[in-house]
């Protein structure tokens, strides 16, 4: 049996009493409870969160995190800053004129979390807070936009949606995902990729989807390599050879380029390899025949060559390159 990877606490408030619905925030939580779970943290889920619901479930994670050499929590929901201090906006929250009987009394402060994090420096301890929405309702001169900066303590990687003091976009659709959510579970299932370049495959994948509108931003000062997915070259291939076995489609040849990094061609060798080990597989003598049905493969799936590029649907996609005799003609030429 694997051993367990962290702890996580994953909360996501959506349906709120008196401020604006949050709708992507139900699917982001659950989704990110699935992915966590497959890469084997024990996760802690909590939705629709009442403030005393809040502090139940955080106080059960802090106690239970003591045991653990990685810790992680991930937020998704309405976030305020009031006076440079971050806050997490419970569902049931009621907005107060005082700006100090509505900090004591409605929202809870992110420091629950981050002082346990800056006191367990030889911890592995990762935040990720998808919180930085539209003004919840509240007056301007209280609240500030966004969430402020928080610098991270020794041995943490905090992760914001956004940059600080601005705001992050999400549809208003049940059945989506925040730009945010969605690049991280793009990118935190990726093999061998440390965490900090996940998060900048992150950032590039937000700053595309919101056309620059959004862009996140991390403040860390880990002091160990940290990767989510540990796999090794056999695991990869033989989870490469499933998904394609499952789904043969060039949007899985797509989709596995970005969370691998190889090729379309390579992982169409690597798919044909696989199968070719187990019963009914295909066998070739020559590499040459092997390229050549490699690359008809490639075009049966809806690759084409224009202007001397790869596309598929007349996107550019990174196909690499074949081994094939010009003079052996194509089924499809």
């Amino acid at each position: 049996m694997k051993t367990k990877k962290g702890l996580a606490l994953v909360i996501a408030n959506a349906d709120y009493l008196q401020q604006n619905k949050l709708p992507t925030c139900k699917k982001d939580g659950r989704d990110m409870q699935r992915v966590l779970e497959y890469l084997n943290f024990d996760v802690i889920f909590g939705n629709d969160l009442s403030r005393a619901s809040m502090y139940d479930v955080i106080s059960k994670f802090l106690e239970t995190a003591e045991l653990y050499s990685t810790v992680l929590v991930y937020y998704t929901g309405h976030g305020v800053q009031i006076d440079g201090e971050n806050y997490f906006v419970p569902v049931d929250c009621e907005y107060k004129s005082s700006k100090a009987i509505f900090t004591e009394t409605q929202l809870v402060g992110i420091n629950a979390i981050t002082d346990f994090m800056t006191a367990n420096p030889n911890k592995t301890n990762i935040m990720i807070l998808d919180a930085c929405r539209s003004n919840p309702g509240f007056a301007k001169d209280i609240v500030g936009t966004g969430l402020t900066e928080v610098m991270a303590g020794n041995g943490t990687l905090i992760a914001f949606a956004t940059a600080p003091n601005e705001v992050a976009l999400a549809s208003q659709s049940e059945d989506e995902n925040s730009f945010y959510t969605k690049a991280l579970l793009d990118n935190i299932v990726r093999p061998n990729i440390k965490i900090e370049d996940m998060f900048k495959s992150v950032r590039n994948d937000v700053v595309s989807m919101s056309n620059g509108e959004q862009v996140p931003w991390e403040n860390t000062s880990l002091n160990k390599d940290f990767y989510f997915n540990t796999m090794s070259q056999d695991e990869i291939n033989e989870q490469i050879y499933q998904s394609i076995r499952n789904n043969y489609a060039a949007e899985t040849f797509l989709l596995l380029s970005h969370l691998t990094g190889y090729s379309i061609s390579d992982l169409l060798r690597i798919h044909t390899k696989q199968k070719s080990e187990k019963p009914g597989g295909i066998y070739f003598e020559k590499e040459v025949e092997l390229e050549h049905y490699l690359l008809e493969q490639a075009l049966d799936l809806g690759f084409e060559m224009k202007n001397y590029r790869w596309c598929y649907q007349n996107i550019p996609v990174r196909m690499g390159e074949f081994l094939h005799n010009p003079n052996v003609k194509l089924r499809n030429s």
